[in-house]
Parts: C-alpha cells; structure tokens; sequence
C-alpha cells in the first residue's frame, strides 16, 4: 500500500507539473511529456541529496534547466515551475497551518484523557 500511495503521489505531482506547463504555453511540440517526465524524475532524484530542506532552489533549477534544454522556452518554462512550486510544496503549508488550527479549537470530537476503552491482554498459550 505505501508503494502505491508513493507512486500515486509522484504521478499527481508530474501530472501538476504536466497541466502547468500547457497552460503558461509550453506545449507537446516543444517539450513532450516523456521528455517532461524524465525531467520531472531526474529533479525528484535529485532531491534525494538534502541540499536544501524540500529542495528549495535546487527542484527549480533542475526542472527549468532540463525542460528549457528539451526545447521549451526559458521564461514560459520558468513560470510553469513557478506555478507548479506555488501549487505543490507554498499552498500546502498555509491548508496543514489551517487544519493544524482547526484540529486544536475543535474538540468535541476527542475523548477525555484516560478514557480510551481498555483491552485486556489475553496471554498466549504455550
């Protein structure tokens, strides 16, 4: 199940990256999607090593490099991944401060301390 939600993560995220460059104007003829994925997969790949914490700076350069030597215009490219950062790594973190907030304020949902059911542990037989 982790290999899955891993890879189902990874997909949403180029199909993000894939959806902003159509619509800033970085089109199949320029850089198709198997050149934008390897692309995508080289500058995941290249988060591995943590220069940065979440590869800020080193996922844009790597991305706007790589899409901008496959043949899509530099500043349309720069503004697709631009678009896609502000997408998938700024609108997160003010959406989990949000539910942060919300998980502390509400809790009618919570059970007291200590009022968990308790189990009893049934000894294995020999």
């Amino acid at each position: 199940m982790l290999t899955l939600a891993t890879l189902v993560s990874h997909l949403s995220l180029f199909l993000v990256l894939l959806l902003a460059l159509r619509h800033i104007g970085v089109y199949n003829r320029e850089v198709s999607w198997a050149e934008a994925l390897a692309v995508f997969a080289f500058a995941r790949l290249v988060t591995a090593i943590p220069i940065t914490p979440g590869g800020i700076g080193i996922v844009e350069v790597a991305l706007i490099a790589g899409l901008s030597a496959a043949g899509g215009a530099r500043p349309q490219v720069a503004a697709a991944v631009l678009v896609f950062r502000a997408l998938t790594y700024v609108l997160p973190i003010p959406l989990g401060l949000g539910a942060y907030v919300f998980w502390r304020r509400n809790s009618s949902w919570r059970r007291a301390p200590n009022a968990a059911p308790r189990t009893e542990l049934v000894p294995e037989s020999a």
